[in-house]
């Protein structure tokens, strides 16, 4: 009886929904949909069903209606659409067999989405993340796919962070032949918020290869969050990870806090 009435339900969804469409002149095709791991009806949920946003907090799963944040045209947006468009100008570029090469390479390459399940890049989007990390850390752009590599363990180590000084300490040290390590910041917050989401964070500065611990990442994190004279007690999130230097691979990244002292 149950399972009727969820289907009922589910044809008056649907129902509403092609209403919906047609009024809005929208395609299906060009809905984004979200995504759930099935459960006896379904365990979660993530992404955005029309208006409606589907995620979850530390007090579970949640719903809530989208908001459209106002495009502010930043330079920093600016300049990474600009970085976007010019890598997927440049795939287009590419020989047909160098693109087979990549949509060829792309399993070995899994990455994990909101939910935690490992999903497979396509071929372009390697290409861009490569070239993307290889820009950022001042190396070529590449037009073969890479084979795949391996990580040193990364971890960090103490944070001196105050209003005229920020360093921080990490392992390996010196950064491994081969790699550099690039560093990411959030802003200034309360130190009572304890979630600090991946849209938060900023790149703060680059490490080359043999650099020793700790980085000084004071004057590259007030380039781009500003003083931080009168901000003691704030919360800082760090976020590090390597780069391979040869193929714009990254490894897993690894986090801290700390409050300016």
């Amino acid at each position: 009886m149950l399972l009727i009435k969820l289907l009922v339900l589910f044809i008056i969804a649907d129902m509403v929904f092609a209403l919906y469409l047609s009024i809005t002149g929208r395609s299906r095709s060009k809905m984004l949909f979200a995504k759930f791991t099935p459960g006896a009806i379904i365990s979660e949920i993530r992404n955005k069903i029309a208006a409606t946003v589907y995620s979850k907090n530390g007090a579970g799963a949640i719903i809530r209606n989208r908001i459209t944040p106002i495009n502010r045209r930043t330079t920093l947006q600016t300049n990474q659409r600009q970085l976007l468009a010019s890598l997927a100008s440049a795939w287009r570029g590419l020989t047909q067999a160098q693109r087979n090469g990549w949509n060829s390479a792309s399993p070995n390459f899994p990455q994990t989405d909101s939910l935690g399940q490992t999903v497979t890049l396509t071929g372009e989007q390697l290409y861009v993340r490569s070239n993307a990390n290889l820009l950022l850390i001042g190396q070529a752009q590449i037009t073969d796919a890479p084979a795949p590599t391996s990580f040193a363990i990364l971890a960090m180590g103490a944070t001196v962070l105050t209003a005229s000084s920020f360093t921080q300490a990490f392992t390996p040290d010196p950064v491994p032949a081969g790699f550099s390590l690039v560093f990411r910041a959030t802003r200034p917050v309360s130190p009572g918020k304890n979630f600090l989401g991946s849209s938060e964070f900023r790149f703060i500065q680059v490490v080359a290869a043999a650099a020793a611990s700790p980085a000084d990442l004071d004057a590259a994190y007030e380039l781009v969050f500003g003083d931080k004279t009168g901000l003691v007690g704030q919360k800082i999130g760090v976020e590090a990870f390597l780069v391979e230097d040869s193929s714009g691979l990254a490894g897993i990244p690894v986090s801290t806090t700390a409050l300016i002292a």
